[in-house]
């Protein structure tokens, strides 16, 4: 079994080359229009906004699919580290990572732990919990998350995150995810000190939903065949600011 690698500049042009390479060696599986297994993606400048691409998604699939796919990893308002962001500790990412079964701060631990020894191998934090996301009694648990894990690594005097997806939805929520992995990186860069580093992703199951595949391709379509992924207007270090608000 293969694994598929696909690198971008910002977060619109992982998004943009990973769905092009769904689209063009995708099976169908299901519901799945198209399906790869095994994609590993590199975003290696996290923090800069591709204006093209994101205003092409915003019209095609929509802009209220970001907010859907960022704010679950960092909800607006949690720049100034409020736990409180989400009522249930189960509902979102940003609940599991900061208040585990109600109890546990896994990115305070992140924090404190790069502090005093950036290098440990122990900067980990997980999303997926046996008890409540193990339901065997049924056939389907919409509460189970897609993001199962976090892994920080300092590597190059830089904070680079790792994240694991065991399904991952590039019809919607993909590039908004990409984007609140970028805010929490930067987040975390800020409490630290270090500079921010890229954003890998591993989603095992990449795909596009049959009902969203007219809308995709639509776009791809619009960018002109996806003839060139080089950034024509990019700003840089906005993306907190830009994407704080629907």
């Amino acid at each position: 079994m293969n694994v598929n690698v696909i690198q971008g500049i910002n977060a619109a042009e992982t998004w943009l080359k990973a769905t092009r390479f769904i689209v063009e060696n995708g099976r169908k599986q299901g519901e799945l229009s198209k399906e790869v297994i095994n994609l590993v993606s590199v975003t290696h400048n996290p923090l800069e906004i591709f204006e093209e691409v994101d205003t092409l998604f915003r019209k095609h699939i929509g802009t209220k699919w970001i907010a859907k796919g960022s704010d679950c990893i960092f909800p607006v308002g949690a720049a100034k580290y409020r736990k409180n962001t989400c009522r249930l500790w189960s509902k979102t990412y940003w609940g599991r990572l900061t208040r585990y079964r109600e109890k546990i701060d896994q990115l305070e631990f992140i924090v404190h732990r790069m502090e005093r020894k950036p290098h440990s191998k122990q900067l980990s934090c997980v999303t997926f919990d046996p008890e409540s996301d193990i339901q065997p009694h049924r056939p389907f648990n919409p509460s189970m998350p897609c993001l199962i894990a976090l892994d920080f690594k300092f590597q190059g005097e830089k904070i680079n995150i790792f994240a694991m997806f065991r399904s991952h939805d590039f019809g919607r929520k993909a590039y908004g995810n990409y984007i609140g992995l970028g805010m929490l990186l930067k987040m975390v860069s800020q409490k630290t000190g270090y500079p921010t580093g890229e954003i890998v992703c591993y989603s095992v199951s990449a795909h596009i939903r049959s009902k969203e595949f007219p809308s995709v391709n639509a776009l791809l379509e619009e960018y002109g065949a996806c003839n060139s992924f080089s950034p024509k207007k990019v700003e840089r270090g906005t993306i907190l600011e830009t994407y704080s608000h629907s």
